[in-house]
């Protein structure tokens, strides 16, 4: 009986959706001197798709990407992309196919076609051993993944639940382990594999499965005919064996065909027709309509990445100052050690730092307090205070050495001591002569903050990425999230010359007087 239903799928799948043109044969092979064919994955999803020791693209995702460009005929080139970028990069043709373990949705079906789905899994909520109780709790989801669409509409499995989003599933094992979250929602494979490879073994999936996800390989919407060869070529690997053989070594169970071949019964009516490459079925709406439900979001990331740009400017402005007067210490120690961490934080990335700040500093303080003391605005805000400090002080540095020795000689002359002159005499010339150069560090740390996206930080960067998420356009809202960071960039600017002026027609005056 269960042969004859798969059967009596396969014969459904192939009436409804593999119909080829007339005269044509969509699993023909191309010419040997075709294009390869570009299968994007993100590389962050074990067992499905992850690098090896040499840097190569390897998983289920991989061996299936691999597979299908074989059978038709092409060269596979697999490109490894960011999760948050892969919509974006496949709509502005880097590349013809994303394998990347995608779950096929109504939202996506209407910017992307998919194929018929490749494999099916299930989301699975993973708590720690005590966690009875999922309401208030944080939970951790990836980005533009639909568990953190399911949880805001279903407030009454969630009640309450904090939504915290992460790059990657690694991430959020991290984040697990440094008690940043006390649940995550993930792929029921997926997940297990990262609790069992990350050692977190008080991390137990909690309850039954949310819901049963297909996930299938997307395509352009102008790539119907690409989507029918792909779903041929599916259909192969499942009658002779291929498809389970890669199952097997990269999951280590045998595939439920019964529930994949059912899916796939399910999913033919949404198989793209043929003709629709030609067809243009909507008028495309203006770029301010478009723009005018993006923007309020925007603004939202806008606010942050102020908040961040004025705070960081403020503080690190200070210690900026007192580090730059440290390398000019005739203390032997504190220039040592003002010039030692100049050279530090300035020889490490800003990211790194703020991992750093996150997941190691503001654990340990909170751990050590017992409860959370340092969320992830304090981290962000530590890391860049940090990391602006050393670029203000060695500007200050400069402008400090900058001075002419003789006014050292003419204050000390009159009495001044040494941190009388400093303060009094060399400090404010070297201010005045390093402003622009300040301004300018103020201009990169504005950009800089779009790396605080990377510890959950909703800022104007990732408000961007979110938009492309919701609306499936790549470009627009990078577009406007540009304009955003140049509207803020050029009002510091001005007020920073305006400053500079202030200073200039000061120095005037007294000279006048003088």
């Amino acid at each position: 009986m269960r042969r004859k239903t798969t059967y009596f799928i396969i014969i459904l799948v192939l009436a409804t959706g593999l119909t080829a043109w007339p005269g044509e044969t969509l699993y023909a092979q191309p010419a040997t001197d075709d294009p390869p064919l570009r299968l994007a994955m993100s590389g962050a999803f074990q067992p499905f798709s992850t690098t090896d020791d040499q840097g190569r693209l390897v998983g289920f995702d991989a061996d299936i990407a691999r597979e299908i460009a074989r059978r038709l005929g092409y060269a596979p080139e697999l490109v490894q992309i960011d999760w948050a970028g892969i919509q974006a990069g496949l709509h502005s043709g880097k590349y013809d196919l994303i394998c990347g373990s995608m779950a096929i949705t109504p939202e996506r079906l209407e910017t992307m076609h998919f194929t018929l789905p490749y494999y099916v899994s299930g989301a699975q909520v993973f708590a720690r051993r005590n966690v009875t109780d999922l309401t208030g709790v944080k939970i951790g989801v990836l980005e533009d993944s639909t568990y953190a669409r399911y949880i805001t509409s279903h407030p009454e499995r969630f009640p309450v639940a904090a939504i915290v989003y992460y790059g990657s599933e690694a991430e959020i094992v991290a984040a697990m382990n440094t008690d940043k979250i006390e649940a995550f929602v993930s792929d029921r494979i997926v997940g297990g594999f990262y609790v069992k490879k990350g050692g977190a073994g008080d991390i137990v999936p909690f309850g039954p499965l949310l819901y049963e996800e297909a996930c299938g390989i997307a395509a352009r919407r102008d790539s119907a005919r690409l989507v029918h060869r792909v779903n041929e070529a599916l259909l192969a690997m499942v009658q002779d064996g291929a498809y389970e053989r890669i199952y097997r070594k990269w999951v280590g169970a045998p595939p439920d065909l019964t529930t994949l071949l059912t899916n796939w019964g399910a999913f033919a009516e949404k198989i793209p027709p043929l003709a629709e490459e030609a067809a243009v079925t909507k008028k495309k709406p203006t770029f301010v309509e478009r723009a005018s439900g993006m923007i309020p979001l925007l603004a939202k990331g806008a606010v942050l990445t102020l908040e961040l740009t004025l705070l960081t400017a403020l503080l690190a402005l200070l210690t900026g100052s007192l580090i730059g007067v440290g390398t000019s210490s005739r203390a032997r120690w504190i220039k040592r050690a003002t010039t030692a961490y100049i050279w530090l934080v300035r020889g490490t990335p800003l990211l790194v730092q703020l991992f750093i700040s996150y997941f190691v500093l503001a654990t340990a303080i909170n751990r050590l307090v017992g409860f959370e003391l340092i969320g992830a605005f304090g981290a962000a805000l530590i890391a860049l205070v940090v990391n602006t400090t050393a670029y203000n002080a060695e500007t200050l540095r400069g402008g400090i050495n900058a001075v002419e020795k003789g006014q050292w000689d003419a204050a000390a002359s009159l009495g001044m001591t040494r941190r009388r002159i400093m303060r009094r005499v060399i400090l404010p010339q070297a201010f005045r002569d390093a402003l622009p150069s300040l301004g300018n560090n103020l201009v990169v740390l504005t950009k800089d903050t779009s790396l605080v996206g990377a510890i959950t930080l909703i800022e104007l960067t990732y408000a961007a990425r979110n938009v492309v998420f919701q609306t499936g356009q790549a470009f627009m809202p990078f577009v406007l999230a540009a304009g955003f960071y140049l509207v803020i960039i050029s009002l510091i600017t001005v007020a920073v010359r305006a400053w500079e002026r202030y200073l200039q027609r000061s120095r005037q005056a007294v000279g006048r007087a003088i």
